[in-house]
């Protein structure tokens, strides 16, 4: 941290902050004689002997208390200076500063009070609390570490530091803080929530609903709480006892039985079969399933479940699918890690593809125009969901968008492209070969198809029990040779599933 002179209002700057090394601009007599005449009971407590530090100290917090923070930045900054191994004078500038509004400014000052007082729990809790708002999550956890370690009873320490975990999806990790601090009845008005929520992403459904019931039991109004409680309580009883223990469980879990069992049964089907509990998921399915309809959502994860031999998935069921999670989509990749257009038009990129007229495979909401705008001079997108569309149109990055059948879209173009880009896209298509005569066709000679996969090495490609196909890279790459020859490829992180992390391949076809 280099020496920086804290300028706030009050005191025009007159004091500054000691670097690392010891080395100061000090405060100087001049600036003690200041303070001294503006306050006379500095020279009271400095008679009775107290060093200047301590007195500079006393009258920074004596002006905090009468709500003069600027001024009582400047008298604690200037204690800082008058004795650098101060630690408690470091920290009480810091949450100054904190208070101020001068977080980074107030960061270096909590760096300062560790490094005077390394054994100062407190300091290193305010310095991970300042890191974790600053953005900065491995410092946050460092010194958050550092406090549990040095004082093993400062629980604000281990909520922090679970809810850096919790941020970074680490579930497991926060659990292990939060079950802890609960179990001892530590008080915070989310500590229940978090906890039922990492629990309820690792699958431990009764333990989820046991800590969101003990929040609700406190908090009977909380709506958004109930709900998730409800539903893990519906997941548990699917587990432990099938489909009526689950449909008893959530109707406890209500006022009364809700009419909208049939709503909560689907998302019990999906997130048990995400889990891998295929056989509670089927069970749900079959009980809550209406005679005489048929859901194509439902009716495809049973297949993939049932492992029946699939082509592709309908056209009924990804434009259900997606028309009916397009509101919160984003969201849901978002908090799924979700980063494959990145990471594939850094791939492109890497391999000095120039790309002017572009058509975005599958678009869905638009979320890979903002990179690819940029490097097009035309960019076109096409998706099976109006809604998707929608969203994608609301961007206004596109110049043109259509709802349509990808593969059938690639096979009579309008135009010649110089990239075809499909993330996520593939993954809803088994059989590849008819998606790469038609991308040959859409292409100009020298153009790119760059597309993200699931991968596999049981078969060309394979139904998942998710509903999503993976496929072999090195099948499709032989199986593209006559049309296309390999550019670019990159094992790469995918998306989070059921807490799990799941890899694939990014993949650049140049045209031959």
């Amino acid at each position: 941290m280099s020496t920086m002179a804290l300028e706030l209002p009050g005191f025009g700057g007159a004091s500054a902050m000691p670097s690392p090394d010891g080395s100061q601009a000090p405060y100087g007599l001049s600036g003690l004689q200041r303070w001294r005449e503006g306050y006379p009971v500095l020279k009271i407590w400095l008679v009775a002997g107290a060093s200047v530090g301590a007195a500079l100290r006393r009258l920074g917090l004596m002006l905090w208390s009468a709500k003069r923070l600027d001024l009582a930045a400047q008298a604690l900054s200037d204690a800082a200076a008058a004795d650098p191994t101060d630690g408690a004078a470091w920290l009480d500038l810091g949450f100054c500063l904190r208070a101020l509004g001068e977080t980074r400014v107030a960061r270096d000052a909590f760096v300062r009070a560790t490094q005077a007082a390394p054994h100062d729990a407190r300091a290193w809790l305010a310095l991970g609390l300042a890191a974790k708002e600053g953005g900065d999550p491995r410092l946050a956890e460092d010194a958050l570490k550092r406090a549990t370690l040095l004082d093993g009873g400062l629980d604000d320490a281990a909520y922090a530091l679970g809810l850096v975990h919790f941020e970074a999806r680490r579930y497991a990790d926060a659990a292990s803080y939060w079950r802890g601090l609960a179990a001892r009845g530590y008080k915070t008005g989310l500590i229940r929530v978090g906890l039922g929520q990492c629990l309820f992403f690792l699958g431990e459904f009764g333990a989820a609903a046991e800590s969101l019931g003990a929040h609700l039991a406190e908090h009977p109004g909380d709506e958004a709480i109930g709900r998730r409680h409800a539903l893990v309580c519906f997941l548990e009883g699917a587990l432990s006892g099938g489909p009526e223990a689950a449909s008893r469980a959530y109707a406890a879990a209500t006022a009364s039985r809700a009419e909208a069992i049939e709503k909560i049964a689907r998302a019990g089907f999906l997130l048990l079969a995400s889990y891998g509990h295929i056989e509670a998921a089927l069970a749900v399915a079959r009980a809550f399933a209406r005679p005489g309809e048929s859901d194509p959502i439902d009716d495809h994860h049973i297949a993939a479940l049932t492992g029946e031999a699939r082509e592709r998935a309908s056209r009924e069921y990804v434009t259900a699918y997606f028309d009916r999670f397009a509101d919160t989509f984003d969201d849901q990749m978002v908090a799924l890690g979700y980063k494959a257009p990145e990471r594939l038009v850094a791939l492109l990129e890497a391999a000095s593809a120039r790309t002017p007229r572009a058509l975005d495979l599958g678009c869905g909401s638009g979320a890979a125009a903002p990179l690819l705008r940029p490097r097009c001079e035309r960019l076109c997108g096409v998706d099976l969901s109006t809604k998707m569309i929608d969203r994608a149109r609301a961007r206004t990055l596109y110049d043109e968008l259509a709802v349509a059948d990808m593969v059938e879209f690639l096979a009579n173009p309008c135009e010649a492209y110089d990239l075809v880009f499909a993330t996520d896209s593939l993954i809803y298509v088994g059989d590849l070969n008819p998606m790469l005569d038609a991308a040959a066709r859409a292409l100009a000679p020298g153009g790119f198809f760059a597309f993200s996969l699931e991968t596999t090495k049981e078969a060309p490609y394979v139904l998942q029990s998710c509903g999503r196909f993976a496929h072999s890279p090195e099948a499709l790459i032989a199986a593209a040779a006559p049309a296309f020859e390999l550019r670019a490829r990159e094992t790469t992180f995918l998306r989070l599933e059921a807490n799990q992390r799941i890899y694939g391949e990014l993949i650049v076809l140049a045209r031959l």
